[in-house]
């Protein structure tokens, strides 16, 4: 599936990587899985790198069913939770705005448009420079 998400607990994230086109319907699985998790809800930080998305669904009827579906899992808890869009490619730039201005100011979702990775990692208070390191870390972690 080209879309991928990694909670990674010691952090307070969700790591979300889109690879190739973006499908309503992949990324509504992937939510159904997330939200299976154990430590899936709302106050987690997200990081959605979108830097290596290609192309976007555009079915935008079943894109805001899946929105709804995205506030019923990760919002309206009372709890903010904040969501960096990280993007750097026209096409993740629109997806990136597509997700940010999805979010309605009642959501308790914070989301943000950052097409510096340095950048979106800080904003989430990440002690890393690149995904690729935070990742090279969680994986050492985990063996």
């Amino acid at each position: 599936m080209p879309v991928s998400v990694q909670i990674i607990a010691e952090h307070n994230l969700v790591y979300v990587k889109y690879t190739g086109p973006m499908k309503v319907s992949e990324t509504a699985a992937a939510l159904t899985e997330f939200s299976k998790h154990p430590f899936a809800g709302p106050g987690l930080r997200h990081l959605v790198d979108l830097t290596e998305l290609t192309d976007l669904d555009r079915d935008y009827a079943k894109f805001m069913e899946l929105q709804a579906k995205k506030v019923e899992t990760m919002a309206g808890h009372g709890i903010e939770t904040f969501m960096v869009y990280y993007a750097t490619t026209p096409i993740g730039l629109h997806a990136a705005s597509l997700g940010k201005n999805g979010w309605t100011p009642e959501s308790g979702v914070v989301a943000i448009v950052l097409e510096d990775e340095e950048h979106a990692l800080h904003a989430l208070g990440l002690p890393y420079e690149t995904i690729a390191g935070m990742m090279d870390k969680v994986d050492a972690q985990s063996v």
